[in-house]
């Protein structure tokens, strides 16, 4: 598996001379996997760095989406919009989200593609796009499968398929073994908004990546979000703030992490590698790789967590 760093940006887009390594882009990050279909191509958020990541999708023959939203912000779908993929009627789109007072995916591109507010009008250029909105995301897990194409079920027949070790129906009277797919788990965020992190477990070779983005600080960390993440080879988590931002500037509920939050969930989920991103509009290059010192000078002798800060564009083994 491997994930593309599109756009590691929070809030807003920024470009300026002092913001050229980490990049500007909103969020948006590809996951690449041997059980993707040939064409389908999967990423989360429709940041602006949606449009970089279409471009190139496009280029080498993308036939199918799958856009998985943390939340709807303006900063995690304002690329979408801009992008070739939503007005390509011949591009198969699924776009996933959380259903939140009674605005799912589908209500959300609608109000924010009304006129006058974009040129185009949602009913126009909607019909290639399947939207599934999920009202209890712990309860819900999304398969994907080379040769069989996505499903979603509920997460109580899945374990009883995984613990029998019986393959599970992908519809058409197609059934494909849980071993064969990337899987997706999904946990609620701390965040003012109901938002989600996701879960991608590449079953066939045993790597798991999760992105934790918009994730408030918690003074106590639930256990199921410890269980949620545990086993994780790779975690790209919201850290926007220093701790003393956080404490002393104010920023505490506005629903981003800081370096200790990530060190601490690394330690109790047994985390080895995390990335910052959700980068501050106004963090210049040094200010965000300063997170990541604050963040090591933290680690004890002997602890081997390997911390980094994303940046646009960056390649991830996981």
């Amino acid at each position: 598996m491997e994930i593309i760093a599109w756009g590691t940006r929070g809030s807003l887009p920024v470009a300026n001379s002092g913001m050229v390594k980490i990049g500007g882009n909103t969020t948006c990050f590809e996951v690449r996997s041997v059980c993707l279909p040939q064409g389908t191509h999967v990423v989360v958020d429709g940041g602006t760095g949606f449009l970089p990541f279409a471009t190139e999708a496009l280029r080498g023959g993308m036939k199918n989406l799958h856009l998985f939203h943390t939340h709807y912000h303006h900063d995690h779908t304002q690329g979408v919009l801009i992008a070739p993929p939503i007005f390509m009627q011949s591009l198969g789109m699924h776009i996933y989200g959380t259903k939140d007072r009674s605005f799912g995916p589908k209500q959300v591109y609608e109000r924010i593609m009304e006129p006058p507010f974009h040129p185009v009008s949602f009913g126009a250029i909607s019909q290639h796009i399947t939207f599934h909105p999920i009202e209890l995301p712990p309860t819900r897990v999304i398969l994907i499968h080379p040769e069989g194409g996505q499903v979603i079920v509920e997460r109580e027949r899945f374990l009883q398929h995984e613990e029998a070790n019986r393959p599970l129906s992908f519809g058409s009277g197609q059934s494909f073994p849980i071993s064969e797919c990337l899987v997706v788990f999904m946990h609620w965020t701390e965040h003012p908004e109901r938002t989600v992190t996701y879960r991608f477990e590449e079953r066939p070779t045993g790597k798991v990546f999760v992105l934790l983005t918009d994730e408030e600080v918690r003074a106590g960390i639930p256990t199921s979000l410890i269980e949620f993440l545990s086993k994780t080879d790779l975690l790209i988590q919201d850290v926007q703030y220093s701790q003393e931002e956080y404490e002393k500037g104010g920023k505490a509920g506005f629903g981003h992490g800081t370096p200790e939050y990530a060190v601490r969930l690394a330690r109790v989920a047994h985390i080895g590698r995390i990335g910052f991103t959700h980068h501050d509009p106004l963090a210049a290059d040094g200010r965000v790789e300063a997170l990541v010192i604050e963040g090591k000078a933290l680690l004890q002798p002997g602890e081997t967590l390997q911390l980094f800060a994303c940046q646009d564009y960056d390649h991830y083994e996981v």
